[in-house]
């Protein structure tokens, strides 16, 4: 019996053409531009209700109503967004100020709280910080209002990522000065240079909130980050890092406004003040001061902890023996 094969009617060619066809229509391209609403939609971008789509739609709506180019756009949704967190920030401000007048005491408590050696100290000076606190209207949460950036942030940076990456279209025409392609990394560090230069200036005069309560050696360390950001982003588009110089410059004028003591007094903020000197001398300490006195902290509370253990351990071990004394007796 002879096998049977079975052949294709089909002209190679036929399929070859069909296949073309299909990856060809797989690829969609918008028929719309980038100064149309629901063209981000239509390229698969601003879908949803997330931190990134929520950016992507207030770009596109910004960049459609006031006609701007896409730098212009950025520094246009990057202020509006600030202006938005701009209460948050001053009751932040409000909250630092007066924690910053009673430093001296919230340390003290602190302190005892650290070398407390049982229960009952822990809870009384856990209760004297809640009073103290209490009595200068100072509350934690607002010490959290600050971090209401992240997920703005992060929208930004995703959003811009991903629209530089596709790339969105006038991403790389709309640019200015030296980056006129905004899809393209800065080649001269430029954006990155201002961004860092910035936040350091902006930690100098008290950060955000223009009355940050930072130690001189926390400072210190604060202000090698913009440096480090520096090679860290050096591959990030320039959409990305127009941003990150918009936001950093933002920051810096909101600290100097919440530091005038014109505009704290109009808004009735209580006025930014040193914090008084401690005892130790902290504040005029250097990097080696500052860790030989954490080490000695350190220490003392790891001492302390210790004998708290070796009394517990005795008095367990002094009752384990007159339990066993009783019951030889019973006996």
């Amino acid at each position: 019996m002879s096998p049977v094969r079975f052949n294709s009617t089909t002209p190679t060619s036929e399929i070859t053409n069909k296949l073309t066809q299909f990856t060809e229509d797989a690829i969609t391209t918008s028929t719309m531009t980038s100064d149309q609403l629901g063209y981000l939609q239509s390229i698969g971008m601003g879908e949803g209700y997330g931190p990134t789509a929520i950016i992507e739609r207030m770009l596109e709506f910004t960049h459609v109503y006031t006609g701007l180019p896409w730098w212009g756009t950025i520094l246009a949704a990057t202020v509006i967004t600030r202006v938005f967190m701009f209460p948050l920030y001053m009751k932040a401000s409000a909250n630092t100020a007066k924690m910053t007048k009673i430093k001296p005491q919230l340390d003290a408590t602190a302190q005892q709280m650290r070398v407390a050696e049982t229960m009952q100290e822990r809870t009384e000076a856990s209760f004297a910080r809640t009073k103290l606190m209490k009595e200068h209207g100072i509350k934690m949460s607002h010490g959290f209002l600050p971090f209401i950036q992240i997920p703005f942030a992060y929208g930004f940076f995703q959003a811009l990522r991903k629209m530089a990456n596709h790339p969105v279209e006038g991403f790389s025409t709309q640019g200015t000065a030296w980056f006129t392609d905004l899809t393209q990394v800065d080649p001269y560090l430029g954006l990155q240079i201002v961004a860092g230069t910035i936040i350091m200036g902006q930690f100098k005069i008290g950060g955000e909130t223009g009355a940050m309560n930072m130690s001189p050696v926390m400072q210190k360390f604060i202000y090698l980050a913009p440096v480090l950001s520096i090679f860290v982003t050096k591959g990030f588009s320039a959409a990305v890092l127009l941003y990150f110089a918009a936001n950093a410059s933002f920051s810096f004028l909101q600290a100097i406004v919440l530091r005038s003591k014109y505009f704290r007094r109009f808004f009735k903020m209580p006025p930014i003040s040193k914090p008084p000197p401690s005892a130790s001398g902290a504040q005029n300490q250097s990097l080696g001061d500052w860790w030989k006195d954490f080490s000695k902290t350190t220490q003392q509370t790891t001492t302390s902890k210790m004998q708290q253990s070796d009394r517990k351990l005795a008095a367990m071990q002094k009752r384990r023996q007159d339990t066993t004394k009783n019951f030889i007796k019973r006996r």
